[in-house]
């Protein structure tokens, strides 16, 4: 087995994790096929972050003869006892099986702790302290449709974020390098260094390259958000909002939102636009001036008034005459409200616990009523606006 260190340079803009990043590592292994019953590991890496130097460091077990699969497995299960986050690419599905696989072949039994972080698979923005494992693909799979993007595989995911990549082979294609590097380390020297040099270099790239892909879990934090962003109103007339973003937004994106109408009670609002660029995010949101519709919960409750075009309580309808009243129905058990109208994004229910106003009765969308600006409480009406309600953008 040999043993190989390298010290990478952390990113600018790099991902804020949610983790401590000094308990944080980053792995992949490369096998000599796809089954654990026929194939073998020839090189594990795993890379962690140096809060001292700043800088990530990258550790490589490389299996140099057909012996040493038990020794890179030993070696890089204690490597794995300083750390309580494991992150990955598809290794649920790959990696993380075929070592479980190999220990059990080998009579190597981890720790419980590193069982533990083996078996626990947890979201990159949980903080739960017990040892776990995360995988990149399964947190960045859910913004393909959103971000329009062709694949989700890792070398297309580097690309995607502006990262090019010095190695040219994949795992599949290293087998036969693996091969030849076995045959040529003894027959040609010179020849087994740059075979070597190649194999290295793909395991290399493939954990550097994480580094990069985990920016993209800045759009996850954004239209997922675990606490309400700072908003600053810029432009109240359209309603632009400029959102400040805890992390660097790894590519600029521009997207739009359709209202759906469920009759025609009014008109079609314009739809709402959403740009992500840097580190910082516009919403541009289309206002309603004019009369909407609040509709009281309970119509058996209520009196419709035609005359006023209005509900009220009996409590109070009984002062009314008989003819100037009837018998409120779901469809005209409302109040009208004057004011300018934020539309919801939802397709299903608003997500503020807010008055909802409509155009009429069971139509789409639902209106939130601004604050007046005088009132102070704009920012907050906003903010939790942006909170609730980004995530069905």
């Amino acid at each position: 087995m040999k043993t190989i260190h390298n010290t990478l340079p952390d990113p600018s803009g790099r991902y804020i994790f949610h983790q401590p990043v000094d308990q944080i590592t980053f792995f992949d292994i490369e096998t000599t096929g796809l089954s654990s019953k026929t194939a073998s590991i020839y090189l594990i890496g795993a890379m962690h972050y140096n809060c001292p130097t700043g800088s990530w460091e990258l550790t490589q077990w490389f299996a140099d003869d057909y012996q040493s699969e038990p020794d890179i497995l030993e070696a890089f299960l204690s490597y794995l006892k300083d750390f309580s986050y494991l992150y990955h690419f598809n290794g649920c599905t790959f990696d993380i099986p075929f070592i479980t696989a190999k220990c059990k072949k080998h009579g190597i039994l981890p720790s419980q702790e590193i069982s533990d972080m083996l078996k626990n698979v947890i979201s990159s923005r949980s903080s739960e302290p017990a040892p776990a494992n995360i995988d990149l693909l399964k947190e960045i799979r859910p913004l393909k449709k959103r971000l329009g993007l062709e694949k989700a595989n890792q070398s297309y995911l580097e690309r995607w974020v502006g990262l090019n990549r010095e190695d040219i082979y994949n795992g599949g294609q290293l087998i036969k390098v693996y091969s030849e590097y076995m045959q040529q380390k003894i027959l040609h020297k010179e020849k087994g260094t740059e075979l070597k040099k190649l194999l290295l270099l793909h395991n290399h790239d493939d954990i550097a390259g994480m580094i990069h892909v985990c920016s993209m879990l800045a759009y996850q934090d954004f239209f997922s958000p675990t606490e309400p962003a700072p908003v600053t109103v810029t432009h109240l007339t359209s309603t632009n909002l400029t959102l400040e973003l805890p992390v660097r937004i790894p590519r600029k994106i521009t997207l739009q939102h359709s209202f759906s109408m469920t009759d025609a009670a009014g008109p079609q609002p314009e739809n709402a636009i959403l740009t992500l660029d840097k580190t910082a995010a516009t919403l541009s949101l289309p206002l309603y001036r004019g009369s909407l519709k609040y509709f009281f919960p309970d119509h058996k409750d209520y009196y419709y008034l035609p005359q006023e075009d209005t509900a009220i309580h009996k409590s109070v309808a009984q002062f009314v005459d008989t003819s100037c009243r009837q018998k409120a129905t779901a469809a005209n058990c409302y109040t009208k409200k004057e004011g300018v109208f934020l539309p919801s994004l939802s397709t299903k229910e608003p997500a503020l616990k807010e008055d909802c106003f409509y155009y009429a009765h069971k139509t789409k969308p639902a209106f939130y009523l601004l604050p007046d600006t005088e009132s102070g409480t704009m920012d907050s009406f906003l903010t939790d606006y942006v909170f609730r309600e980004i995530c069905n953008f």
